[in-house]
């Protein structure tokens, strides 16, 4: 979308109308449904207590006039982690190497 905010066009990844001066580029978000191991403080009085679903929200985030775009991971709408875009992909190919690793 080649909406312009302010002084610049939005990237190609921009799904937001804009609307009243907003200049905060944002993507579409992704649910990634995980599973997740529980905490100790969880199994302190359940130490029974199993791996659980989560899900994490993946958003692409920028404000106009920043030349870096963000990637936010959020959990029930509460920011967990903002990383730079190309630190989000060294942290996917990290993810990506351990699990391999791990593979029977």
């Amino acid at each position: 979308m080649m909406q312009p905010t302010g002084t610049s066009p939005c990237p190609n990844w921009c799904i937001s109308l804009h609307l009243d001066g907003d200049t905060l580029h944002h993507g579409e978000t992704l649910a990634l449904q995980l599973t997740r191991r529980p905490t100790q403080g969880e199994r302190r009085f359940r130490p029974d207590l199993p791996a659980m679903p989560i899900t994490l929200e993946l958003v692409t985030h920028q404000d106009a006039g920043e030349t870096t775009p963000w990637i936010a991971v959020l959990h029930e709408g509460t920011p967990v982690l903002d990383l730079a875009a190309g630190s989000a992909s060294s942290l996917g190919d990290a993810l990506q190497g351990f699990a391999a690793d791990t593979a029977i």
